[in-house]
């Protein structure tokens, strides 16, 4: 309970010092001089074309980081598309490559035969498949 008090108390003080800073800026604007009040509509009316104009591929964000590509990051639905589209690409690469694995299994078994001390010729015998067939079980 005391702290909702509290809470309470604070926050009637945050609205009274709101109610004076706007009534003593309320006060002094009336008093401004001419050349005063220009500065300060040339001021904002260059803010607001500053804010009004296109900014360039390169810009610095709030937090001094260099922001290439503007505010696409923002954009969900075109990184989910990048996204998806790169991962589509992998997968069709992956796919395609994998015949290419049995072949270079089958060249890698073909330089073995050739490679072995045993003549390729015996491995075309009749004799020897029924043989490796017996000694395999």
């Amino acid at each position: 309970m005391k702290a909702d008090e509290q809470k309470q108390k604070s926050e009637l003080r945050e609205q009274e010092i709101a109610k004076r800073i706007v009534s003593l800026l309320d006060e002094n604007a009336f008093n401004l001089d001419n050349t005063i009040a220009s500065k300060l509509t040339y001021a904002r009316e260059e803010a607001l074309a500053k804010m009004m104009k296109p900014t360039s591929k390169a810009v610095m964000s709030q937090n001094g980081v260099l922001r290439f590509f503007g505010d696409y990051w923002y954009q969900h639905r075109l990184l989910m598309m990048l996204l998806m589209l790169g991962f589509g690409l992998a997968m069709f690469l992956t796919i395609k490559n994998i015949p290419n694995q049995n072949e270079l299994e089958s060249e890698s078994g073909d330089a073995y035969l050739l490679a072995s001390e045993v003549p390729p010729e015996v491995f075309l015998n009749e004799g020897f498949g029924t043989w490796l067939s017996e000694n395999t079980q």
